[in-house]
């Protein structure tokens, strides 16, 4: 688009969301007549898979025990909440604790199960995802997709589709992409499913010179298999129903997510040698150490092919730093915790996570406390550089991929920095673009640091049949001082903790007389209330974008993540 033409596009395109859906809805009357058609046609097909959404969260929601008699994992000393049951991960009743700035005005009804505003989306997603992990060597094929077999929660995925579905509409370049969208599904009558036309399956080089043969794909130049086409006409519909429908490059950034993260699974259980993954026998159990590790590289080749394809360099950046924080965050987990201490604060990452005070609020030090050395500290209790060591792991394990790939979803939505310069936006629509890509961010990190406190807190209190995987102590078992061992340590300096910590727990009853100090101590119920104080931050950030249902879920499926059980 032309500077000058864009610059008179941007001036006179609204930025509410009710005002662009009435520009979309004018700049696309030329081709109304085509959508009506392409509407009746996938009428039936449309409510059929409405359908088979809906029976498949009915079917994922009854895997879960309808009720728990433990206390609630999160539940802080001064409180006496109840417990949720595992099912309420996708319903349970709001949190008095929830922020009081992000909740929903009493008039609006609260969203009890974010799940339903994306269900189509995610129903679609393992099938997705299997057809861009077709291997023509049988077992490079079952091991790249062992993981996508099992019924998980697809957290990451349900994270993008909805900031996604929060923030489409809100940027001036959004209706274009949308116009894009429904003029491609009007444009065929062949059944061809709308990726197709946007070109995320189209090679940016010659099949030949690619190399990558896909027996799920017709052909290496981006032809699709029958039962993804057959789905053309639902896309089209759903994409001519609303102003702010998911985008083919937001779905499939949300298949992208889930790749990246099922690939650091593989290679995590052969790390930390586990013999279960969600119940079931681990990758490294069933195929070994060899398959497992080259089927994770092989889910991250193919995912980086698709993120290549979603042809947006801002988000291929922001998805390539995110596999190498899962190996930086690996590597400071395989060292000592006591011996890298020491540097922890000295690291690059540190300006990453604590843009908010996060260590300060942590140990209860004042920002100058805890941006300065361990000097003066007792040297049997741990150290700013200890929880340092800590958050920053848990960051690039963790947080790193959930605030990157919420981060990319909404400048696919046209608010990436790039589009709206090129475009020649003024000075107050690229200030607000960066408060969308900036709340996106702040967002997905907190409640991916949230996510993985609770993680940690639940290995204290979970049992192996609940969570899926061993527990009981499993991290100390590896060596690990989470957020529960750094609080008991903190409060019990007399108990040698932090000769335990030194030696990773290997000594004979270490693990047990941890296990034995967390309980005495309140490293849980700090633990928890951490958790509480990044999910309450999380909600912070959402308050920049206007209210809508999918805002709600994101704040609903905030307050989920420090309830869950497992």
């Amino acid at each position: 688009m032309p500077p000058t033409l864009a610059r008179s596009v941007l001036s006179s395109v609204p930025r509410s969301r009710t005002l662009a859906a009435r520009t979309l809805r004018a700049s696309t009357t030329t081709a109304s007549a085509s959508v009506s058609a392409a509407r009746s046609r996938a009428q039936s097909s449309w409510a059929a898979a409405i359908d088979q959404a809906k029976n498949l969260v009915q079917d994922q929601l009854g895997q879960f025990p309808a009720s728990s008699s433990a206390s609630h994992p999160t539940a802080s000393s001064s409180s006496s909440s109840g417990s949720t049951s595992a099912a309420a991960f996708f319903g349970a009743a709001p949190s008095a604790s929830s922020s009081s700035s992000a909740s929903k005005p009493a008039s609006t009804p609260i969203i009890n199960d974010p799940l339903s505003l994306v269900s189509s989306e995610l129903s679609s997603l393992r099938s997705n995802v299997s057809s861009l992990l077709g291997s023509g060597h049988p077992s490079l094929d079952t091991i790249a997709k062992y993981y996508f077999q099992a019924e998980g929660k697809h957290v990451r995925p349900l994270i993008v589709l909805l900031m996604s579905k929060a923030v489409n509409g809100l940027s001036p370049l959004y209706p274009e992409l949308l116009a894009q969208a429904q003029a491609s599904s009007a444009r065929t009558d062949t059944g061809k499913s709308i990726e197709r036309e946007m070109g995320i399956n189209e090679p940016l080089s010659p099949g030949s010179v690619l190399n990558d043969f896909n027996p799920h794909m017709e052909s290496i130049e981006g032809s699709l298999p029958s039962s993804e086409a057959q789905d053309g006409g639902a896309a089209a519909e759903a994409l001519a129903s609303a102003s702010g429908a998911i985008l083919p490059t937001q779905r499939r950034l949300a298949e992208i997510t889930e790749m990246i993260h099922v690939a650091s699974l593989l290679h995590d259980d052969v790390i930390d040698a586990s013999p279960l993954r969600r119940g079931a026998p681990s990758a490294p159990s069933a195929f070994g150490n060899k398959l497992s590790i080259l089927g994770g590289d092989f889910l991250l080749g193919r995912a980086s092919v698709a993120l290549a394809r979603l042809r947006d360099a801002e988000v291929v950046e922001l998805l390539a730093t995110v596999i190498a924080n899962l190996v930086e965050g690996e590597v400071m987990q395989l060292k000592s915790q006591a011996a890298e201490a020491g540097d922890a604060t000295k690291g690059s990452h540190a300006h990453v996570w604590d843009t908010e005070g996060v260590l300060a609020y942590n140990m209860g030090l004042s920002p100058d406390q805890a941006q300065g050395s361990a000097a003066g500290k007792a040297e049997n209790q741990p150290t700013p550089a200890h929880f340092s060591l800590y958050l920053q792991k848990t960051y690039l394990k963790t947080a790193a991929l959930i605030a990157k790939s919420t981060r990319a979803s909404v400048i696919l939505a046209g608010c990436g920095g790039d589009a709206i310069h090129k475009a020649g936006a003024d000075s107050k629509t690229a200030h607000e673009m960066r408060q969308i890509r900036d709340a996106a961010y702040g967002y997905g990190r907190n409640l991916g640091i949230a996510f993985q406190l609770v993680d940690d807190l639940l290995d204290f209190q979970s049992t192996s049949a609940a969570f899926g995987k061993p527990s009981g102590g499993a991290d100390l078992r590896l060596g690990l001082a989470t957020a529960p061992v750094l609080y008991a340590w903190q409060e019990l300096p007399g108990e040698g903790i932090h000769e335990l910590v030194g030696r990773r727990f290997e000594g004979e009853g270490d693990v047990e007389k941890m296990l034995r100090l967390v309980e005495r101590s309140r490293g849980i119920q700090r633990t928890a209330e951490l958790a509480k104080e990044h999910a309450r931050r999380a909600n912070e950030h959402l308050e920049v974008l206007p209210d809508s249902d999918a805002k709600q879920a994101l704040i609903r499926l905030n307050d989920q993540v420090i309830k869950r059980v497992k």
